[in-house]
């Protein structure tokens, strides 16, 4: 199970490429931790997110609720700086990782992928200076 959101904003940094980065294109630091952020009331609903890290993509996080686990990944669209709009494309994906059973096994991973995915939508939409494509 896989979404994607593609969208524009110049709320996050993506100008100045730091040290830290794998590659040129590794913004997005802020936009995880911002929208990890605003994904925390999930935690009343069982929702256990990680700190974001760093993919030669840009930056991602998990999110955990019961046995299942989410990957939520943010990338900026391009190969470096570029001049605003800045484009960014946000997933969320359902991980089985090497335990292919938990696909079929495992059926409420629907329901809590749908609950995660339309809080990232609302989160996304609420803000006027997010322009989602």
């Amino acid at each position: 199970m896989r979404d994607e959101i593609t969208l524009e904003t110049d709320l996050f940094e993506h100008r100045q490429v730091k040290p830290h980065f794998i590659n040129p294109c590794c913004f997005g630091e802020d936009f995880a931790s911002w929208l990890r952020d605003k994904l925390s009331p999930l935690t009343a609903n069982g929702f256990l997110f990680a700190e974001p890290i760093q993919e030669d993509y840009g930056w991602g996080f998990w999110a955990a609720h019961q046995k299942g686990r989410f990957w939520v990944a943010l990338s900026y669209v391009g190969d470096g700086p570029q001049e605003e709009p800045a484009q960014w494309v946000v997933s969320v994906n359902f991980s089985v990782g090497l335990n292919l059973t938990k696909l079929v096994f495992y059926k409420s991973h629907h329901q809590t992928f749908t609950a995660l995915r339309d809080r990232i939508w609302q989160v996304l939409n609420s803000n006027t200076e997010i322009k989602i494509i």
